[in-house]
């Protein structure tokens, strides 16, 4: 202090300004660091790319490896090996030579012989039957009388040759004689149409025949 009272201003010393300079230049360096960067707020909404590797996949087996073809043609492959065999060769033959023989049945001991022609079978001949009238269709055999020859008083008689099917039937007919040619007709068409017979048969089993028969037309008397 000096007399007049005032405190004397004290130099200041070197070390003392380099601090002073130092805080200066770090107020001014956060002032344009924090002038620079910009605060900026999140987003709750970010979406996040996360990579997903996707999984190996191993390769295909390779296929397997093609068969060989045989190159051989069918008749080297149907051809079949035969090992050489040591045995030696075979030379002629020498000496004699015996013949083939013959081959002889054997012969059977002597016996009585018996001819073919000795045997005799006597085979029964078989059993026929002829056709015979039904007797149910017994009253159908009489044609009617033709008009013709009832107005004329004639009489007259028809002989014919029938063939009786299986059935018993008349299959067909021929005209031996006639009368007349009124009594031919009437008789043709009775037959054919009501005549019933029972058939032939030969060992019971039935046959077609033929048969003759006569149909006779006679006015009855008055009286």
């Amino acid at each position: 202090m000096y007399a007049n009272g005032f405190l004397e201003e004290r130099r200041r010393s070197p070390a003392s300004l380099v601090a002073v300079i130092g805080l200066h230049g770090a107020a001014l360096a956060a002032v344009m660091i924090f002038g620079t960067y910009h605060f900026v707020k999140e987003n709750p909404h970010r979406t996040t790319l996360i990579d997903i590797t996707d999984p190996q996949i191993p390769p295909p087996e390779p296929p397997p490896p093609p068969r060989p073809v045989d190159q051989r043609t069918p008749q080297q492959i149907d051809q079949v090996t035969v090992p050489p065999t040591t045995n030696p060769p075979v030379g002629p033959l020498v000496g004699p030579v015996t013949p083939d023989r013959i081959y002889q049945p054997p012969t059977t001991p002597a016996g009585p012989q018996i001819a073919l022609n000795d045997i005799r079978v006597d085979i029964p001949p078989p059993v026929r039957h002829a056709a015979q009238v039904d007797p149910n269709y017994r009253d159908a055999l009489q044609p009617p009388y033709p008009r013709p020859m009832l107005d004329a008083q004639r009489d007259g008689s028809v002989r014919v040759r029938i063939t009786i099917g299986t059935d018993g039937r008349v299959s067909a007919i021929e005209r031996l004689s006639s009368t007349a040619d009124d009594f031919w007709r009437v008789t043709e068409r009775q037959a054919r149409g009501r005549w019933r017979f029972r058939p032939a048969t030969v060992d019971g089993r039935p046959v077609e025949s033929t048969m003759v028969m006569t149909v006779t037309f006679r006015i009855p008397d008055e009286g």
